[in-house]
């Protein structure tokens, strides 16, 4: 049986990760620069071609650009996705847009998260991690720390391209309370062989979701992957966690 680590309440000061210190810190970050490098060398050509399609299909600039929390103190940084969503209907409190807001090839992206590569040039600019809590706008990040108990925890490591509340379903408009819960979780036990167990759920849920996106009918295409919220005490490998 394992405890829930403690969560930052609103406003309260962020702390240095639990388990990382310094030296952890630096083994992530170069972590980070060797998984983005392979990354774009592996994704690169796939992502131009998918935003030639996305600004062919959208009649925009493939790249979407936004403005997120990323890092502690509340740096904030110039995040990019692939456009998926056509420019007239682009907005800041747009958590689960309509069908019509897209093209069939944008919500695969979406569903898939295909969207968040060109994030790996974040990742390289040192702006984001591989894992961690996920980016937020804002206006939104300042008010889910005043609203929601722990979401202020979540900046006390730097945002990733993927995270462990993301393998657990919680992207989009989900519990953030949840949401603020395993990010803190995932920061009190991090480690790099966790980092490495959320890329291979990552993948091995975006191949999944690709692949059942492919076999639906085009209408009505869903914008997020299944949501099944799992147990904080799943993180492996402290204690007599499993």
């Amino acid at each position: 049986m394992t405890t829930t680590p403690a969560l930052a309440g609103p406003g309260r000061p962020a702390a240095r990760p639990a388990r990382a210190g310094r030296a952890g810190l630096a083994c992530k970050r170069a972590f980070d620069v060797l998984g983005a490098l392979a990354g774009l060398a592996l994704f690169g050509l796939p992502v131009l071609l998918l935003g030639a399609c996305m600004r062919w299909q959208l009649g925009c600039p493939a790249l979407f650009r936004q403005t997120r929390v990323t890092g502690p103190g509340g740096r904030q940084a110039v995040v990019l996705k692939l456009r998926t969503l056509r420019a007239d209907t682009d907005s800041d409190g747009c958590w689960a847009p309509s069908p019509g807001q897209s093209t069939r090839l944008g919500w695969l992206l979406r569903a898939s998260h295909l969207d968040e590569l060109p994030q790996l040039v974040n990742v390289l600019r040192g702006e984001m991690s591989l894992v961690g809590p996920r980016p937020e706008r804002p206006h939104f990040a300042a008010r889910f720390t005043a609203e929601v108990p722990g979401y202020a925890g979540r900046t006390r490591m730097k945002a990733g391209l993927t995270g462990w509340a993301q393998v657990h379903g919680l992207t989009g408009d989900t519990s953030l309370a949840g949401r603020a819960a395993l990010d803190n979780s995932y920061i009190d036990n991090w480690s790099l062989r966790l980092d490495l167990l959320i890329l291979a759920r990552t993948a091995r849920l975006a191949a999944a979701e690709l692949a059942g996106q492919l076999t639906r009918r085009p209408a009505g295409a869903r914008a997020a992957a299944p949501r099944a919220l799992l147990s904080i005490s799943s993180i492996p490998g402290r204690g007599g966690q499993q």
